[in-house]
């Protein structure tokens, strides 16, 4: 297989699994001061039911539920096989999951 063919391939590859790798994990954001909201931060408190894309990361996604309880939604994890990577995030600024396509560098 030349070069080309396996680069074709790992893309290929890349594309299909990138869109279906995601991780999810939940935390308490409650702050007296903020009944029932989310307390992300003093800047970002949220109603119950909402969802932003996370100002503190590149690309993360945010959702509040009921008295403070968060699910965090990021871009997860995927393997590449060598000598391949990834790099850094390619549009940080598009919306959650757009964001979530990074470089791919291959020696």
């Amino acid at each position: 297989m030349d070069a080309r063919t396996w680069f074709l391939l790992v893309m290929l590859l890349w594309i299909l699994f990138d869109a279906g790798q995601s991780a999810e994990w939940e935390d308490i954001q409650y702050d007296p001061s903020h009944p029932g909201k989310c307390t992300i931060n003093p800047g970002v408190v949220l109603n119950p039911g909402v969802s932003i894309k996370d100002p503190t990361h590149e690309c993360r996604k945010i959702l509040c539920g009921l008295n403070g309880r968060v699910v965090y939604h990021s871009c997860g994890v995927s393997i590449l096989p060598p000598p391949c990577r990834y790099g850094g995030y390619i549009n940080p600024d598009l919306p959650y999951p757009d964001c979530c396509s990074k470089a791919l560098l291959c020696n």
